[in-house]
């Protein structure tokens, strides 16, 4: 069982990353959203279409592990999802008003939850078990994952700006 004053630190976290994902974006500009630090990983416009995407995913994972007697819980080929929902094209305000909707959702749900529901399993295919609670946990680690990740990204981008805008010497 997940403690009271861990589970309300968990919500508020987890309420939390929408907020915080657009005051980091309040300044972007439309050159932050494509460019692309890193081949290997998302572009901002990529990375606020998977939050957005994820969301119903996570809800109904959460919901399946609650209803049913340790559900399986198939893994799902992120790349491909990202090509299948065109991220590279996602209209960042639509994306990110869906994030925000999905989340309150997400938090409203998992505020319903007794707490001696907390610890029901399902059965993830890469992960293995994972309770309520872990999942939850997971899924505000994969906000973080992102936050930083999109924190890098303007950091970057502040920094090729400042260069542009630097006098030759």
């Amino acid at each position: 069982m997940l403690p009271e004053q861990a589970r309300r630190y968990l919500l508020h976290g987890l309420a939390a990353t929408p907020v915080v994902i657009d005051r980091m974006l309040r300044e972007a500009t439309p050159e932050d959203y494509d460019r692309r630090s890193d081949p290997e990983r998302f572009t901002l416009r990529e990375v606020i279409a998977h939050l957005a995407d994820w969301e119903p995913i996570w809800l109904e994972r959460l919901r399946r592990i609650r209803a049913e007697e340790n559900p399986v819980i198939e893994n799902i080929d992120e790349s491909q999802r990202c090509l299948d929902g065109d991220y590279a094209h996602a209209d960042v305000a639509e994306r990110l008003a869906r994030f925000r909707a999905g989340r309150a959702a997400l938090t409203q749900f998992l505020e319903s939850v007794r707490p001696e529901e907390w610890g029901r399993t399902g059965q993830h295919a890469l992960w293995g078990s994972l309770s309520l609670a872990q999942l939850s946990m997971l899924i505000l680690g994969h906000d973080g994952y992102h936050t930083r990740q999109i924190a890098e990204w303007l950091t970057r981008g502040d920094a090729a700006r400042e260069t542009s805008r630097a006098p030759d010497r």
